[in-house]
């Protein structure tokens, strides 16, 4: 079975964005790159909600055939290109990214039969509010959180939504030069 991986950039506080949507507080750096692209090299599904499919649709492609853009991104961006993206949206009609489909109703069967799936794992990025139901249903294999070391005071939190416990195992803890630290975490 397939594992479905969430990854995000959060702040200390818990939130990952500022009070006016905002992203300058990220720290990245050359290991990070480095994961990023591990992480969905091992992957073959993205997911993502309405919002940030079209973020993400709006950017990689291109930037994956930018000369002028960074490595980094080049490569990051070719291999999120490649991958199959399943969009969560009750409003999305169309996609606009190649080999992409829509997920209607986000139920634990749709994403069991999902994971049950051939291939290498599932990667979420964002969706704050998909995310919320996916962890309520017991759906998230596992959390890979890029913790940065500033305080922003406000925004979106990435956990606003949990109403009962769930304990966690951690995975591993791996600081990198910029002062984030990734922590991978398992439900219990």
């Amino acid at each position: 079975m397939r594992k479905l991986i969430y990854s995000a950039w959060i702040t200390l506080d818990g939130y990952v964005d500022g009070p006016e949507g905002e992203m300058d507080w990220i720290r990245g750096d050359d290991h990070m790159s480095q994961y990023e692209i591990g992480l969905v090299s091992d992957a073959n599904t993205l997911m993502l909600g309405r919002q940030t499919y079209l973020d993400f649709a709006g950017y990689w492609p291109a930037t994956a055939r930018n000369p002028d853009a960074p490595a980094w991104e080049q490569a990051y961006g070719q291999k999120v290109d490649e991958l199959h993206k399943v969009v969560v949206s009750r409003t999305l009609k169309d996609t606009i990214w190649k080999d992409a489909s829509i997920l209607a109703e986000l139920s634990t069967h749709a994403v069991a039969d999902l994971k049950a799936g051939t291939g290498k794992n599932i990667v979420m990025y964002g969706s704050v509010g998909v995310l919320q139901q996916l962890a309520k249903m017991g759906l998230v294999d596992e959390y890979h959180l890029l913790v940065h070391p500033v305080l922003v005071g406000g925004g979106r939190r990435l956990f606003e939504r949990i109403d009962e416990r769930v304990d966690l195992e951690r995975v591993e803890v791996t600081p990198f030069p910029s002062g984030a630290t990734l922590m991978v975490y398992r439900p219990n």
